[in-house]
């Protein structure tokens, strides 16, 4: 009988003419959906070196060499700001333009000069001159123990009463709610030997799962442990297949496993077809864990290349999504560099500087 690959099949692993179980259907889909998620992992992991290529060789530097740009352009506009001859709206345009380009390089680079001329030109709105006229409020709040709101008019005393009042029941709800809060949590410890009940039944549940693994374990490493084989050739043969499974059991892939026993022809499709719901069962646990540990990493992954690629991340893309998304990026950074260089040329020539902030305020 030709050897047969669980991951590369098409078909259904369990195919018979009689009624597929319950089991056996979930086995199958489980098996497919292992498959698929490996397949789309080595996508990403084609992808990759690529990436890695791209985003190194071309959108650092890139990155670097506007933050660069727009660096020499903020100190071209800071000293362009007392240039005879500019209304006073040119020289607020010239400093909303600096405040807007040293907060973008700030994001990615710790530069004191660029830091010390956006504190100069920054909007000096949302500071307050707090404490310059004293209020009595003071005084109530130090006798009432909670602080009194501006719109309270003090010398009410309906106002004040009211407020205070307010307050008090405020207090008694937050006891009320603490109160409550600490009968909880006392109704939860009486369910604490509920949930250690259904802890060890967990546990119980991992131990069948383990034993599953353990078996089709023992059975390959009985037959192909190599210090029982005599022939060298064959003895290499199975110390790689060994490898294989020793690798396999450590990563708790029970699909790997048993791909492998098809392999050596240790098992066949109507082994296959006739194992017990029980032991399907537990297989199936065991598969269940190994896609969700692979639906875990291929998150990671993902959620990797979105935030390298400055994406907002979602719940999954695609080596094509990030693939485009980097080369307009790349683009996108190429024509900024050419456009801030062509502005540090302008800012400096008071005749090519005033109709260019006229084309910067729409902008």
């Amino acid at each position: 009988m030709a050897k047969k690959d669980l991951a590369a099949s098409d078909k259904p692993v369990v195919q018979s003419e009689r009624p597929v179980s319950r089991s056996q259907e979930s086995f199958n889909a489980l098996v497919d959906k292992i498959n698929k998620r490996r397949a789309t992992l080595a996508e990403w992991e084609a992808y990759g070196v690529e990436f890695e290529r791209r985003y190194a060789g071309e959108y650092i530097p890139l990155r670097r060499t506007l933050d660069d740009v727009q660096t020499k352009l903020i100190l071209g506009l800071d000293q362009s700001y007392d240039m005879k001859g500019l209304t006073k709206g040119e020289r607020r345009m010239i400093g909303d333009l600096i405040v807007h380009l040293a907060e973008q390089v700030l994001e990615s680079v710790d530069d004191s000069v660029v830091a010390e001329i956006h504190e100069r030109y920054r909007p000096m709105e949302g500071r307050d001159d707090a404490g310059v006229k004293a209020e009595p409020k003071g005084d109530v709040e130090e006798v009432v123990s909670f602080e009194m709101p501006q719109d309270v008019d003090i010398d009410s005393p309906d106002d004040l009463m009211a407020h205070i009042q307010a307050q008090l029941d405020e207090q008694e709800r937050r006891a009320n709610q603490q109160r409550q809060a600490r009968e909880a949590s006392r109704a939860t410890r009486k369910k604490a030997s509920a949930k250690e009940a259904a802890a060890e039944r967990a546990r119980a549940k991992e131990a069948e799962a383990h034993l599953s693994l353990r078996e089709v374990y023992r059975k390959l490493a009985s037959a192909l442990h190599p210090d029982r084989e005599a022939d060298p050739t064959e003895r290499t043969r199975k110390a790689a297949l060994m490898q294989r499974v020793n690798a396999a059991y450590a990563s708790r892939s029970l699909l790997d496993l048993l791909e492998i026993q098809l392999e050596i022809e240790q098992i066949d499709q109507a082994a296959m077809e006739s194992v017990s719901t029980e032991r399907l069962k537990r297989w199936n646990t065991v598969l269940k864990e190994q896609l969700e540990g692979l639906e875990q990493e291929l998150a990671e992954v993902d959620h990797g290349f979105q935030v390298r690629c400055g994406l907002t991340p979602r719940s999954s893309s695609s080596p094509k999504v990030i693939k485009r998304t980097l080369n307009a990026h790349i683009d996108n950074l190429r024509d900024y560099v050419r456009m801030f260089e062509d502005d540090i040329r302008i800012v400096s020539d008071i005749q090519r500087l005033k109709p260019w902030l006229r084309e910067m305020k729409p902008r």
